[in-house]
């Protein structure tokens, strides 16, 4: 849950400042938070001045918040908030309406808010309005939904297992927002499998529903690297896969199933090694609350761009049945076929140097190949729209590396508030289609 303090700023002064507003709009925000997944772990005292703001800032500073809000009750000059908004934790700045609207002014917060963000020298949200306000109310929902992708990248913990895909070099460039990366080789895997009980495996088969053409015996192996994946991956909050040639040269199977059946229990897999990738799919899932996926640009076409990976996709994206089939070019067990559900997506692509493609669009529905897959429409770049054929020249005059991670439902917003937050330069759209970009 997120830790949110509040900082009220009433000058005496001001007619407001007797009126108890800063207690009343406490007691809503408190209310508002058992809402919208947040807790209020801080307030401070009304502060007046400057040395007021001092020991409030320090206080806050000690409580490990996630969003600070100062709270203009009144308005104020800039010494008795301005060591607040310097403090190294994400700030907003919030003005209540006044109580009145004719005689005497009674609060002049809404000024005070203006003072405040001209005075504003690193990223700080401005709100206005009550707690109750419908308007209010969006902006701190998309800050929140912001604010938990910029945790998981500042604050989570990954494992890269195995390193990256042969050739797949673009995938060893590591994350720079904080997220820390412990690294392996496939050995503590090849150890891990060892460790398996036949009993686990033999649990895991007689449990299996899922459509397959395999008997449930040829998918022993299967099992037993899903379970040896999952120990694996429990103390973290996901795990960069290099999945390919060593694991079914040596096991016999694909792990594209077994990544499937984890993702279903809530466990984030990126393939291929792909530690941006999976930082990206981290970020998505914290914004949407939903399971995010990687994916390939696999086809153009007038049906739009298709969107495909090996089967690796959780239940939650399946916009239908789904059945674990052999592998398309290796023809071992096992992978996830399914088409991807129809509806929006939002897509987050993190970059070396402190830069990131938002984009989202919608997915129509419509199977492509063998795996998970389906075609991408009405497809946008930074919330702006674009055709399919001017998406895919961004991406491919950016050079932006092959997988494409992916989260359900609209949240371009958020995640373009995220990369504010974390000052991630977000690249805008390329569309360039006849010449060459470089």
């Amino acid at each position: 849950m997120l830790r949110i303090g509040l900082v009220p700023i009433v000058r005496p002064l001001f007619r407001g400042a007797r009126l108890g507003l800063e207690h009343t709009s406490r007691q809503a925000l408190e209310r508002l938070g058992q809402e919208l997944g947040f807790e209020l772990a801080y307030v401070s005292e009304p502060v007046a001045d400057a040395t007021e703001a001092e020991v409030a800032a320090r206080a806050a500073r000690a409580a490990r918040l996630d969003l600070l809000l100062v709270q203009h009750v009144t308005f104020a000059t800039g010494d008795a908030f301005l060591p607040l908004l310097e403090l190294p934790i994400p700030v907003g700045l919030w003005a209540l309406p006044e109580v009145w609207e004719s005689g005497p002014l009674p609060q002049n917060a809404i000024c005070g808010l203006n003072l405040g963000v001209s005075l504003a020298q690193k990223p700080t949200k401005w709100f206005y309005g009550s707690a109750e306000d419908s308007w209010f109310q969006a902006r701190l929902k998309l800050t929140l939904d912001a604010l938990r992708g910029a945790r998981v990248l500042r604050e989570g913990r990954v494992l890269a297992l195995g390193g990256h895909a042969p050739g797949f070099f673009a995938f060893a460039a590591m994350p720079q927002t904080g997220l820390t990366v412990e690294k392996a080789e496939l050995t503590e895997l090849w150890d891990a499998l060892a460790a398996v009980p036949e009993a686990a495996v033999a649990e895991q088969a007689a449990a299996f529903r899922e459509l397959s053409e395999y008997p449930v015996e040829a998918l022993r192996e299967l099992f037993r690297l899903e379970l040896a994946l999952e120990k694996l991956a429990q103390p973290y909050d996901g795990v960069a896969l290099r999945e390919w040639p060593e694991i079914p040269d040596k096991v016999g199977v694909m792990a594209y199933a077994a990544m499937a059946r984890l993702a279903d229990r809530g466990y984030t897999f990126a393939p291929e090694g792909d530690v941006l990738g999976l930082a990206s799919l981290l970020a998505l899932r914290a914004v949407s609350g939903q399971p995010a996926i990687l994916l390939d640009i696999s086809h153009f076409s007038p049906k739009g761009i298709l969107l495909w990976h090996g089967g690796e996709a959780p239940q939650a994206w399946a916009g239908g049945p789904t059945r674990l089939v052999p592998h398309f070019n290796r023809n071992l067990p096992a992978v996830r076929d399914m088409s991807l559900r129809a509806g929006p997506i939002s897509g987050l692509r993190l970059l070396p140097g402190g830069k990131a493609v938002v984009h989202g669009g919608l997915l129509n529905g419509e199977k492509g190949y063998d795996g998970d897959s389906g075609y991408l429409t009405r497809p946008t770049w930074a919330a702006e729209p674009l055709t399919p054929r001017q998406f895919l020249a961004s991406w491919f005059n950016h050079r932006i590396p092959h997988h494409m991670a992916v989260g359900m439902g609209a949240h371009e917003e958020a995640l373009l508030e995220m990369c504010t937050w974390l000052g991630l330069e977000v690249l805008p759209a390329r569309p360039e289609e006849r010449r060459l970009v470089w």
